[in-house]
């Protein structure tokens, strides 16, 4: 009978040994699988993170274009409430004029100033408010007709300009700085002429 007992006992045994590998592979595929779990929800975390990031910016772009279009809703309403003779004219400053008329050079009535003709692109773009970028290019034009004329400083100062309105490339340009650069105009027009 004790043979028998030890062939039980050794069964039992071998299937226990067994029962304990079959476990032990269980074990390996559960941590294997909560493993890729948490993998999975690192990589989830990052998703939804770069998520939250891009709708801020989105939120942060709606709202600079928000404030964008009140701008030009702003200047809308100016321009519509003012007529283009008066729109130079700031809290009873009236717009320059030139003491004497110079020959060859064009009235621009909605600024109040009198350029060289070869400017006469650039204040078309200014007049009928283009993207800063076509300022540029205008201007760009003018610059390359007057080169045999312009030296020095006036060609540096244009430059100057079409790179700062190149880099505020489709934005509008407020009344403001049109008057700035109309300003411009009218004294290079002046320095060209002498």
């Amino acid at each position: 009978m004790e043979a028998g007992k030890d062939k039980f006992v050794e069964k039992l045994l071998e299937e226990i040994s067994a029962v304990k590998v079959v476990l032990d592979d269980f074990s390996k595929a559960v941590f294997g699988v909560f493993g890729e779990i948490r993998a999975s929800i690192s990589e989830l975390r990052n998703v939804l993170n770069e998520v939250r990031q891009a709708t801020t910016g989105l939120t942060v772009s709606l709202t600079k274009m928000d404030e964008i279009l009140n701008s030009v809703r702003r200047v809308e309403g100016l321009l519509a409430g003012k007529s283009k003779e008066t729109i130079a004219t700031v809290e009873g400053v009236s717009p320059v004029q030139p003491q004497h008329l110079i020959e060859g050079t064009i009235a621009v009535r909605s600024f109040g100033v009198r350029v060289s003709p070869a400017f006469s692109q650039v204040v078309e773009a200014l007049e009928r408010s283009r993207p800063a970028e076509d300022i540029a290019r205008a201007l760009e034009e003018a610059r390359d007709q007057l080169q045999s004329r312009v030296h020095g400083p006036i060609f540096y100062e244009i430059s100057q300009l079409i790179k700062q309105l190149r880099a505020s490339g489709t934005a509008k340009l407020d009344i403001k700085t049109a008057e700035e650069i109309m300003g411009k105009l009218e004294e290079w027009s002046e320095r060209i002429k002498r």
